[in-house]
């Protein structure tokens, strides 16, 4: 994928709500919906950051090394998930 199409993919997802996490940051003490697209990979997922092990933030792929260092990340969206249940966790799949 191109960084236009990339970017473009960003775009059509804020035009529903979604937030760029160039722009903002989610809160850390609420549950979040993400995605992100990290070397090819489009790594979606829902976690609260402040339940999260503070010693991932040096782990590929965990949600905060995705959100805090963005090392390899292309871009990424975010937005408050709808409902504030427990469901929590991760896919990965290839960005096409």
């Amino acid at each position: 994928m191109s960084e236009y199409e990339i970017t473009q993919w960003r775009k059509r997802l804020e035009r529903k709500g979604w937030l760029g996490l160039s722009w903002s940051s989610p809160p850390i003490d609420r549950l979040v919906e993400y995605h992100v697209v990290w070397q090819g990979w489009l790594i979606s997922g829902r976690c609260r950051l402040d339940d999260e092990n503070r010693v991932d933030w040096w782990e590929p792929e965990t949600p905060q090394y995705l959100r805090a260092r963005k090392h390899g990340v292309s871009d990424g969206v975010w937005r408050q998930a709808k409902g504030q249940g427990e469901e929590v966790g991760q896919a990965r799949r290839k960005f096409t």
